[in-house]
């Protein structure tokens, strides 16, 4: 595996990681300018295109493959069984799985499915394949390749977010167990549910840290954009305020629920949480998520375990991007 680099474009921060020979030698995490990428959209490829170039004249970038976490606002990604076929039988019988998400031509859009497994019934029924699939509209990924070759990258590879988490857990290879992936973004709180690294489902809480820079905006008279750094920066104990603790135990309450939700429904019994995202270094945040939710929270690096320069990266930060760069 040569060196590439991975990207994930956030609402608020774009992260990157670079990967040589399997190992991710670099991350890195920058804030986006004001309202550049809105619910998962870019406003401006233009403007966006002038960053990334910037951004490789600073970091010093001499990566040209690169591979793209396309946000959730831009993709389908489920699990569900589809009759066991050779490989063109499979991508003809895909869109049909997700005819209660996209009700335009479905030729608009890119199919692809990784293959769990194959399910053989022995009563008769002819067998399935268990596959966890993804559609993308055929627009929005040749926007993005056109983004990146103009920044002076080739895009060679697009994965939702689910196949990011997927690669990162199969090198654990820790198969045993029933786990999660907390990811605590800026717009959202999404909890990727798995058994050993294999993807079951995902539940999404739809406020994130935005909702925490409301509550700073307003008590410090600043917009929110400045109160993100606030909060990033625990200013003044922003993060401590009693509007932050509300949202706090609001979050960790929806949380709970999800996960009892699924051990109820028979998705098995969590182990422990991995969590990243910019809320994980909310200490406050994090303490409310301990003292709530009956099960162990992980720091994502323990799934870096074999990278020699591990400190200097803060993979709870970088970790989408990482599975993204592993592909």
């Amino acid at each position: 595996m040569k060196l590439s680099i991975g990207f994930d474009i956030g609402n608020h921060a774009i992260h990157i990681a670079i990967q040589k020979k399997g190992t991710i030698v670099r991350g890195a995490t920058v804030r986006l300018a004001q309202d550049l990428v809105k619910n998962g959209a870019i406003t401006s490829y233009e403007v966006m295109t002038d960053f990334l170039k910037e951004l490789r004249r600073k970091e010093n970038l001499n990566v040209r493959d690169a591979a793209l976490v396309l946000p959730a606002a831009h993709c389908y990604c489920r699990r569900f069984f589809v009759a066991a076929n050779t490989r063109d039988q499979l991508m003809f019988n895909l869109p049909y799985g997700f005819r209660d998400f996209i009700t335009d031509d479905k030729s608009n859009y890119f199919f692809d499915c990784a293959v769990l497994n194959a399910v053989h019934y022995g009563d008769g029924r002819p067998p399935e394949f268990d596959v966890l699939a993804v559609a993308a509209r055929k627009d929005v990924v040749e926007d993005y390749i056109n983004l990146f070759r103009r920044a002076g990258f080739k895009l060679r590879t697009i994965i939702p977010e689910e196949f990011a988490f997927v690669n990162l857990l199969r090198r654990t290879g820790d198969e045993a167990h029933h786990h999660g992936i907390l990811d605590i973004g800026h717009n959202a709180v999404k909890l990727f549910l798995f058994n050993g690294s294999q993807f079951d489902s995902v539940r999404v809480i739809d406020y994130g840290c935005n909702a925490l820079d409301e509550v700073i905006s307003e008590r410090f008279g600043v917009d929110t954009f400045m109160a993100g750094t606030y909060r990033e920066n625990d200013f003044n104990g922003a993060n401590k305020l009693d509007g932050c603790r509300a949202i706090y135990g609001a979050m960790a309450l929806e949380v709970l629920k999800a996960i009892n939700f699924y051990r109820f429904n028979g998705g098995g019994t969590l182990e422990h949480l991995h969590v990243c995202g910019g809320g994980s270094h909310n200490d406050a945040l994090m303490e409310t998520l301990r003292s709530t939710l009956p099960i162990p929270l992980s720091d994502m690096s323990e799934l870096f375990e074999g990278n020699q320069s591990k400190s200097a990266i803060d993979f709870p930060l970088i970790a989408s991007a990482a599975g993204a760069a592993l592909q």
